[in-house]
């Protein structure tokens, strides 16, 4: 791994470190999105693929977790009839 691509890793496993942690799990979910990313950036440009479809899929993943964890943590207390 280049110097700077190195650089890049420890800033962003630094920086992630500082993400708050709004359920079990949400920093490290939100870690794998931004390598997934990444990874996605570099395929590009190797391949000179289409990265969307792969960025809005991590995102649509992480967004997911945090939506099903709010929905476990907060149950509604409405009666459904």
């Amino acid at each position: 791994m280049s110097y700077n691509k190195q650089k890049m890793v420890e800033l962003i496993l630094n920086e992630s470190e500082s993400i708050e942690e709004r359920c079990d799990g949400y920093r490290k979910k939100i870690l794998d999105a931004i390598i997934e990313i990444l990874n996605a950036e570099r395929d590009h440009k190797a391949q000179r693929t289409s990265i969307q479809k792969q960025v809005n899929q991590a995102c649509h993943k992480a967004g997911d977790f945090l939506a099903r964890k709010h929905d476990i943590d907060n149950p509604t207390t409405e009666v459904i009839q």
